[in-house]
């Protein structure tokens, strides 16, 4: 089956389909239970009306005993064994889904009906471990019965929740209401199949126009958003380059204002003099101090000096190198400003 077919296929064949991989399924399931659990499990209190040409006797499913009226709830309907043909095969074990396609294929020479001409089950009746095979009871109950059932079951107001056949007084596990109504659903309005696909086809050709329309109005919309603000963004990125540059200028004079300070120097200069010295000229240019005056009894003015964090490069200014290490009298040194490193 390819595509197209799916496509032709009505609504109900595919209900139909879905409902029969939810049996074959379920049959799966209970082929791997073991006998004992799998006769546990399927075991069900319900009312059975057993269907004669004199009329219709609901008995209780387990106890047999009849009833006095039709109760509620579910109702099993049972034939006689007359109205059902059944048989008898030997086949391999395999699941109970395998079986029944294997007696699909195969029903044309099993019975004296056509495939399209009957409803058929089937039940485990014996299996054999040891051999691998199993005995298979086949029933067969042509269509046109299956609706006189129906009929009858309408007419007296039930339901039917299975359709089984009694063999020898005791009911069989033989259910015809599953295939009667994958038969049903099967053929019931195919002629709208191509409506509804076509409606589908037409829904979803136009639910694909709106999403891209929507989609390319959206990019159009957004697109057009962009453009209305590039002007404003560009003034703000001129102006934000604007801001930085005033930003790096500032913080260049402030630096520069912080290194130029006077006061720095002078605090420098008071806490290198020692107390013998006396400072009678004091010149600061931004970079470099000049300090002229006298000392008594002190020390090397050029090693506190240099000592200083804030100066380097301490020198005399006299012609005589000698005056600058003298122990006292006059002197005149210069010295420069350590300059702070870029970050």
């Amino acid at each position: 089956m390819n595509f197209k077919d799916i496509l032709n296929t009505d609504h109900e064949a595919i209900v139909q389909w879905l409902l029969h991989a939810f049996r074959w399924w379920v049959d799966e399931l209970i082929g791997m239970v073991p006998p004992h659990w799998r006769d546990r499990l399927l075991k069900r209190t319900s009312v059975v009306a057993e269907f004669h040409d004199s009329g219709i006797v609901y008995r209780d499913e387990s106890s047999a005993e009849p009833l006095p009226a039709k109760p509620r709830g579910s109702v099993k309907v049972m034939m006689p064994a007359g109205k059902v043909l059944t048989r008898q095969i030997d086949l391999p074990i395999l699941p109970m889904s395998d079986i029944k396609r294997m007696v699909a294929l195969d029903l044309d020479r099993l019975t004296p009906f056509r495939a399209d001409q009957v409803l058929f089950d089937t039940e485990v009746i014996a299996r054999d471990e040891e051999t691998g095979r199993q005995q298979i009871l086949l029933g067969v109950l042509p269509r046109s019965g299956a609706a006189m059932v129906m009929e009858r079951a309408h007419a007296n107001d039930i339901e039917p929740a299975a359709i089984g056949v009694s063999r020898f007084g005791h009911p069989s596990s033989l259910n015809f209401l599953p295939p009667l109504r994958e038969a049903e659903g099967g053929t019931a309005a195919r002629q709208r199949a191509t409506y509804w696909w076509a409606a589908a086809a037409i829904l979803m050709g136009l639910n694909l126009f709106l999403l891209s329309y929507r989609d390319a109005s959206a990019l159009d919309q957004l697109r057009e958003a962009v453009d209305s603000q590039q002007a404003p963004v560009s003034v703000a990125m001129r102006l934000r380059d604007k801001v930085e540059r005033e930003a790096a200028r500032r913080a260049a004079l402030l630096k520069q204002q912080r290194q130029n300070s006077p006061l720095q120097v002078l605090d420098a200069v008071t806490q290198a003099m020692p107390n013998g010295a006396w400072v009678e000229r004091f010149e600061w240019n931004g970079r470099t101090v000049h300090i002229r005056g006298f000392r008594k009894d002190t020390p090397n003015l050029l090693a506190k000096l240099e000592a200083s964090p804030l100066l380097h490069n301490a020198r005399s200014l006299t012609s005589d190198p000698r005056a600058a290490l003298a122990a006292s009298g006059s002197f005149d040194l210069a010295a420069d400003r350590r300059m702070e490193r870029g970050r």
